[in-house]
């Protein structure tokens, strides 16, 4: 589960071993407060160090697939706390070690074994000057690893095997000092003014006698001395001209490894040995002069004097080092610049030693002792990864402790697959068993407090066949639906390799075809011919490759010829070939339905055979040249591409049907929201396990289970049925949404009353109650005899996967709800929406680019947890001075009584730990002299002190990740109905809610109500309360997490959440996620208050694209690299790009972002040209608006506005096609922010484009609460027309002006084309006559007295919209009957005319024709407020209560037959009693025209006077 994209959140169980890792490089951070390891495993280990030299593991970084070579700082910046790993294999990454991200990654051709990190004059930040086996120095980018200039050898090119990089004092150039493998030593002078693309050649050479040297360094105090340190012996030579000054042989039985300088005359040399030796270095009599400077050293007769070692640095261990340890060098500066050694050793032991400050008198003492005895220095502190796992007060939880005891309950798991469709997990052991238990429940078990759940109460099945421990096992069905579901696979030590039915828990059958351990069991794709498809790929330790059919019990291929072991496995499924690489590089072609060898080839056609191995390619794509196919297929009897041949004619006229149905893939599985990985850092470790929760999956699962169990009524009550015509329409709907049409149309057929399907599902429900909560064979047949035979298999499988789905909700809400901070919430979630409380603290994960992998390590919250107890037991004691008073002022007091009872034993045991800890020599055992309720109280606090301050301390990165995961799924929970995980006793009037005890069903999404009583509205109460109750409970749970944290916390020991991970999930595909990330950034924004986010937008407003250079700019596109853009177009605006992107993209990324930001920042705190109608004047209030979107600096404001209309018009192309997250963004924030973009904007051309784009609507959007993601081109529909209704209602004036002068324009342009013959109907005014109307009732709803003073202008917009015909066969009233509830507005279908009255006084009338054009007529001297025509239609009665008249006009024609004058005009007016009209008087409301006949009208009045007059 490695989704780019996707909102992934890894938990970890580690188990009871703690991890291999042995050390291969280390590095110690400038500031001195992380350690960094690799490991030759591939991972790499993240320590923090304290002030006090406690060393505490953090985290385990996961992402190279071979030994890590050599490390180094990434940036020298502190804001940007990087790291750059190297691997064996060429792999590079770089990380972000604050919370283990892993922000780039490479694979280079060549192997680095040394990296040194070096500011350049003339570099913005520091370059990576690198090494390794290959003839050049490469000077690389870290950020992008981009190599910037290579340094080649002129004479005796040869591997670099040691370099180093000075600054001379007055001299304006850097100098790379290096060293071949012969012993060359070469010089170049680099100025910065060097070509890029052509390598630079040394400046000087020398041949010296120093082969495979280990390192290189010049002394950083004088520049005149270099140290050479090799195997056998290092020597001090002279910088200006290699003269050897003096030299020291190695000790016996060691080797050197490394050495550097601790001042001018003082070395410090390590062995392989894993000791430090200090060396004095000769001097001249002048004890003050360094000895390079002694004029002598240069004559040839001079003699150098030995060097005098003056200390080691040792370390007593009872177990040999099974590899040299890996050693630095660091000047500490944190502590009077001390120097720290620091180790890291095969046992994953890291040590510090604090160098020695030794006089020149001690040193004196020191020479008159004999050698053997020099004075040993222990270290300052060491620890390992075992001792933290010991110095637990419990260890870490693995997935099935507790389950087997005696014996068993020590084997390691060696192999694990979980099977999602049924919610189990399997797990192989050393003993050759197999266990087979419920994955929720055991999690449940292991990490969180369920009293009602324990071992013997959750069911097992242990499978028994194997005499080996299990290699590894497969599900194939979690591939691919073609095989059985009830089908597991295991390999074994033992050769063989076993078909398990995992229902029955019995063996199928035995294949012992290969002669070595299984090493690994896949599947083949799917467009393999039928026989394959119905088999499984197996590999073994004898380097052989099987195909055993699952359908035939046999094996139908063996490839046996591999002389290397089996690397990797790839497919060609169309040509019918297997290509197996070896490890060698070898690629051998199999024939798989013949089993012939087809080709062994090597090197180079070896990878491009490898590389191109498709196997998902169609058949038509590979068979383009059908005659060279043809030749090929008959010189290699390859019966497949026969087929394919045959076939291809049929499929290319099929092809364009094919298209232009919705692909949906049904052979492949859905996504699970839950997926269980076993991972092991070296092959001898027993599997630990991490617990990947997809986010948007769940909330889809959610939902799809939500509408599922939906009665047709209350689904058509809600909306969501969409016709067949309309369904069929859609060319571009999503699989969630295909998913779930599918579901509803299913319920809507097969369902015939809500009442029966509400039956079914409670008598289904019940069978699975009644029952043990096993899955087994016995509770699937007697579900079947309860359940009608149409719905009874539906039944069991929906109730099964509904109760999953509920069951990994509420183990992802109890992970990542926090605990402690509210008390009251925390017995709500308990008690009422069935949450379950941590038991121990949890190990949480960070998911980055490619799959690289963060997890934290049990042990680091140790660090945080000290901290706050020294701090508490520093309150207590200043709170036991103060006076009463200021006891009662003080808000942060801790309860003295709680705080002794539970601080003295963890202050205890933390301190029995960290002496532990700290003494390198101590041998007793971790929990000596503790009592296990003492271990249990200081478990239970450590875990108070986790969940509400270490857990927000561990990355910004992850906080982001929790909050937007944990708000995201309690709003959708919050959406359901009874979405609760606690399950109650049935609901009746007398009894109150109980927990039931016992056997019980996890939880339930309905609650169960009990009717036989005849107390149904009681009842209904009840459960309508209980509802209420629980959507209150995920309400309040929301608000925490948004708004209320970081309060609860402190904002001292809180990592905010990153804005800009929350603003590239601005419109996220997942509604849900997009709504959580929208309000979680604008909260923080809040909080950071005005100077906040002043920094924000300084550090943004440079990645505007107005700002950066433009060939990178977002806003210059014409010029796009086809090539190069077409697998970056989905990243943009997305966490985790997942090919390396190139730098133009890395730019445009950072623009996306930037426009986002800057466009938040601008809508909701920018200054507004006038208040918005949309927002009420108590939220209007504020008190100050952001810089750079004020009155009098606008440019922000401006150059923001440019771009977000530059990317809602930019017509689709490569760099930025028509819907994707930054375009959606883009409308979105025009429509929010549109009070403060409305002075920069051109507004028609912007309500045109967001008309243009939600066209569509009602074809895409088939109902907008739908809470399923959409399709693109839907979401952006979505989208744009909220952006609509957004402008609309807050400026209502602007869009209503704005559209009638838009309709206008379109009219004269219609009528002057009528000449022409052609007519304009292609227009957005045209096609978007729906969504304006939609608007229009909008407004009218929302906003009637705006739409009242520009209703002339509203009637020509709604006019323009109605259908011609329709609107003189029905009337006004009919099609449009929002319009016609104004007083000012009526129409006459006798005379087929409308009368609108304006606010100027005037009364226009329409005629009911196409494009007819407004008559406007002067009829009172202030607003006209009511109309109302006769109902012969003769007759026009209006009214104004400034001149207070009323007044009467003739409608019909003049003339005989109606030929003639059609002008209305004035026959009568009659004065009218005045109305008091105050400030505040709905004018709306104040008078309503009723004719009682054909020449009487009544005048009614707001106070409810009524007036007759005649006419």
């Amino acid at each position: 589960m490695t989704g780019s994209s996707s909102l992934v959140v890894p938990i970890v169980m580690w188990g009871q071993k703690a991890p291999t890792h042995c050390i291969s490089a280390i590095w110690m951070t400038h500031e001195g407060k992380n350690i960094i390891t690799g490991c030759n495993d591939g991972q790499i280990g993240i320590w923090d160090v304290t002030e006090n030299f406690e060393i505490y593991p953090r985290s385990m970084l996961f992402g190279h697939t071979a030994a890590v070579s050599c490390l180094a700082p990434g940036s020298s910046r502190p804001d940007q706390p990087y790291i750059v790993s190297a691997s064996e294999n060429g792999e590079m990454c770089l990380w972000d070690i604050s919370d283990g991200r892993c922000i780039e990654t490479t694979k280079l051709a060549i192997t680095h074994t040394s990296m040194q990190a070096y500011h350049f004059r003339t570099a913005k930040d520091i370059r990576l000057v690198c090494s390794g086996y290959y003839p050049e120095i490469t000077i690389i980018d870290p950020h992008t690893f981009e190599v910037i200039q290579t340094l080649s050898s002129r004479v005796a090119p040869d591997w670099i095997s040691a370099c180093c990089v000075i600054r001379p004092v007055k001299r304006e150039d850097d100098v790379v000092l290096a060293i071949s493998n012969s012993g060359a030593v070469k010089v170049w002078s680099l100025s910065g003014s060097e070509p890029r693309n052509r390598p630079i050649h040394e400046d000087e050479s020398k041949q010296i006698r120093c082969l495979n040297a280990q390192t290189l360094t010049c002394c950083p105090y004088n520049q005149r001395t270099v140290l050479i340190v090799c195997s056998k012996y290092w020597q001090i030579y002279d910088a200006g001209d290699f003269t050897l000054l003096c030299s020291e042989s190695n000790r016996c039985g060691e080797r050197w490894s490394g050495g550097d300088f601790v001042s001018v005359d003082r070395v410090i040399v390590w062995s392989n040995e894993g000791k430090g030796y200090l060396y004095k270095l000769p001097t001249n009599d002048s004890p003050t002069n360094a000895s390079a400077d002694n004029a002598d050293y240069h004559r040839q007769s001079y003699q150098p004097s030995a060097p005098h070692a003056y200390y080691i640095l040792d370390f007593y261990s009872d177990s040999s080092l099974a590899c040299s340890p890996a050693m630095i060098l660091h000047t500490n500066k944190r502590e009077n610049s001390s120097k720290l050694l620091v180790r890291g050793d095969s046992e994953g032991q890291v040590i510090i030693w604090i160098l020695p400050e030794v006089s020149e008198r001690q040193m004196t003492l020191v020479r008159q002792e004999s050698f053997d005895r020099l004075p040993a220095l222990p270290p300052r502190c060491s620890t390992t990864l075992q001792d933290v796992w010991d110095n637990l007060c419990q260890s870490p939880a693995g997935i099935i402790d507790g389950f087997s005891s005696g014996e068993n309950a020590a084997l390691n798991i060696t192999a694990t697959i979980f099977i999602p469709s049924q919610g189990k997990l399997a797990c192989g052991r050393e003993n050759g068993t197999i266990i087979i238990v419920s994955a929720m429940k055991s999690i449940i078990l292991q990490l969180l407090e369920d009293k009602f759940l324990s071992h013997d109460k959750i069911p097992l099945k242990v499978l028994k066949g194997h005499d080996g421990r299990i290699t590894s096992l497969l599900y194939p069905f979690n591939e691919s639906t073609r095989y059985e579901a009830n089908h597991l696979l295991s390999g074994s030590a033992d050769f063989s390799v076993i078909l398990w039915d995992i229902v029955l828990g019995v063996k199928l059958h035995t294949f012992t075809v290969h002669g070595g351990e299984i090493t690994q069991l896949l599947v083949p794709p799917d467009k393999c011919n039928p026989r394959i498809l119905s088999s499984v790929c197996s590999v073994a330790a004898d380097h052989t490759v099987t195909l055993l059919s699952l359908k035939e019990r046999k094996c139908i291929l063996m490839a046996a010829r591999h002389l290397f072991p089996v690397q990797c496995i790839r497919w060609r499924p169309l040509d019918d070939f297997m290509v197996v690489s070896c490890s060698d590089g070898t690629v051998h072609v199999w024939q798989m339905e013949t089993g012939h060898l087809d080709r062994v080839v090597h090197g180079m056609t070896a990878e491009e055979i490898l590389n191109n191995c498709d196997e998902n390619a169609m058949p038509v794509d590979q068979l383009i040249n059908p005659n060279i196919t043809l030749v090929q297929a008959l010189k290699r009897r390859n019966l497949a591409t026969f087929k394919n041949l045959a076939q291809q004619k049929l499929q290319s006229l099929g092809q364009q049907q094919q298209t232009q149905d919705a692909k949906l893939d049904f052979s492949r599985p859905q996504e699970y929201p839950m997926h269980i990985q076993g991972i092991r850092t070296n092959s001898r470790d027993p599997d630990s396990h991490v617990i990947f929760f997809d986010t948007e999956s769940l909330i889809v699962q959610l939902l799809t289970d939500e509408f599922s169990t939906m009665s047709p009524g209350e689904l058509e009550a809600k909306g969501m049925f969409t016709t067949n015509t309309e369904r069929t329409s859609q060319s571009d709907i999503s699989e969630a949404q295909a998913r779930i049409a599918e579901i509803i149309s299913k319920v809507k057929d097969k369902a015939d009353t809500a009442g029966q399907k509400i039956q079914y599902t409670v008598e289904g429900f019940t069978s699975v109650q009644s029952q043990s909560v096993t899955e087994d064979s016995s509770n699937i047949v007697e579900i079947q005899q309860l359940s009608p035979l149409s719905i009874r298999k539906k039944n069991n499988d929906h109730l099964r996967l509904k109760t999953m789905t509920m069951e990994i909700a509420q183990l992802f809400m109890s992970f990542l709800h926090a605990w402690g901070l509210d008390p009251d919430l925390d017995k709500l979630c308990l008690n009422k929406l069935g949450l379950l409380k941590p038991k121990c603290p949890i190990s949480y994960g960070l998911l980055s680019r490619e799959g690289h992998m963060s997890l934290m390590l049990p042990g680091w919250h140790k660090r945080v947890c000290q901290e706050e107890i020294n701090n508490a037991v520093k309150e207590r004691i200043l709170a036991q001075k103060k006076t009463l008073i200021q006891q009662a002022r003080s808000t942060s007091q801790i309860d003295a009584g709680k705080s002794m009872k539970l601080t003295r034993p963890t202050l205890a045991s933390l301190a029995r730990n960290d002496g532990s800890d700290q003494s390198c020599d101590s041998d007793s055992g971790p929990s000596a002299g503790k009592s296990p309720k003492q271990d249990d109280t200081v478990l239970q606090e450590e875990t108070k002190l986790f969940s509400t301050k270490a857990r927000w301390q561990i990355s910004s990165a992850v906080t982001t990740q929790h909050l937007l995961s944990v708000i995201s799924v309690a709003n959708t929970l919050m959406s359901m109905n009874h979405a609760t995980f606690q399950t109650y006793a049935p609901i009746r009037k007398t009894s109150s809610k109980k927990r039931v005890h016992g056997n019980q069903v996890p939880m339930m999404a309905e609650v169960e109500t009990n009717f036989e009583h005849g107390k149904e509205d009681d009842t209904g109460d009840l459960v309508m309360l209980h509802q209420s109750q629980i959507k209150q409970g995920w309400s309040l749970l929301a608000a925490l997490h948004c708004v209320l944290l970081p309060e609860l916390v402190g904002s001292g020991e809180f990592d905010p959440p990153s804005l800009e991970m929350l603003a590239r999930r601005w419109q996220d595909r997942c509604l849900e996620i997009r709504e959580a990330s929208q309000a979680l950034l604008l909260a923080e924004l809040r909080r950071l208050g005005p100077e906040g986010r002043k920094s924000i937008l300084d550090n943004w407003s440079p990645y505007l694209p107005t700002y950066v250079d433009p060939h990178l700019s977002l806003l210059s596109l014409e010029k796009a690299d086809e090539e190069e853009v077409e697998e970056e177009i989905e990243q943009v605006l997305t966490d985790s790009p997942v090919h390396k992107p190139s730098k133009s993209f890395e730019s445009r990324c950072k623009q996306a972002t930037a426009i986002v930001m800057l466009a938040v920042i601008g809508a909701e705190f920018g200054h507004e040209i006038e208040p918005s109608k949309r927002k009420e004047e108590s939220k209007k209030s504020k008190k100050s608006s952001q810089e750079g979107f004020t009155l009098s600096n606008y440019s922000l404001a401006r150059h923001t506005s440019k771009a977000l209309t530059f990317l809602l018009h930019q017509p689709p192309s490569k760099k930025l096609p028509a819907h994707t997250p930054i375009r959606r963004a883009a409308i979105d924030l025009i429509g929010r922010g549109f009070t403060v973009w409305e002075p920069y904007l051109d507004v028609s051309a912007v309500l045109l484009g967001l008309l243009e784009i939600c066209i569509d609507a009602d074809k895409l959007v088939p109902c907008m609460t739908f809470g399923l993601p959409l399709s693109p081109a839907a979401d952006a529909c979505r989208t744009a027309r909220h952006a609509l209704s957004l402008i609309a209602t807050a400026r209502p004036a602007a869009f209503i002006i704005t559209m009638a002068k838009e309709v206008a324009r379109y009219n004269a342009m219609a009528q002057s084309s009528q000449s022409q013959h052609s007519q304009p109907n292609n227009t957005v005014l045209m096609r978007g006559k729906t969504e304006i109307l939609r608007m229009v009732e909008l407004l009218v709803e929302k906003m009637p007295n705006d739409v009242a003073d520009h209703l002339v202008e509203v009637m020509d917009v709604t006019l323009h919209c109605l259908d011609v015909s329709q609107l003189k066969a029905k009337g006004l009233t009919e099609i449009f009957p929002a319009i016609c509830r104004f007083s000012m507005v009526c129409c006459c279908n006798t005379t087929k005319r409308v009368w609108v009255g304006a606010k100027n006084g005037a009364m226009a009338f329409y005629e009911m024709k196409q494009h007819s054009k407004c008559q406007m007529i002067h009829a009172h001297s202030g607003p006209v407020i009511a109309l109302s025509v006769s109902p012969d239609g003769k007759y026009l009665v209006s009214y104004s209560h400034t001149d207070s008249k009323l007044k009467v006009w003739q409608t019909a024609s003049s003339s005989l037959f109606g030929i003639g004058s059609q002008q209305t005009k004035c026959t009568k007016q009659m004065a009218t009693p005045p109305l008091q009209v105050l400030p505040h008087t709905n004018l709306l409301k104040l008078v309503r025209l009723v004719w009682i006949d054909n020449r009487s009208v009544v005048m009614l009045t707001v106070n409810g006077d009524e007036v007759k007059y005649s006419i």
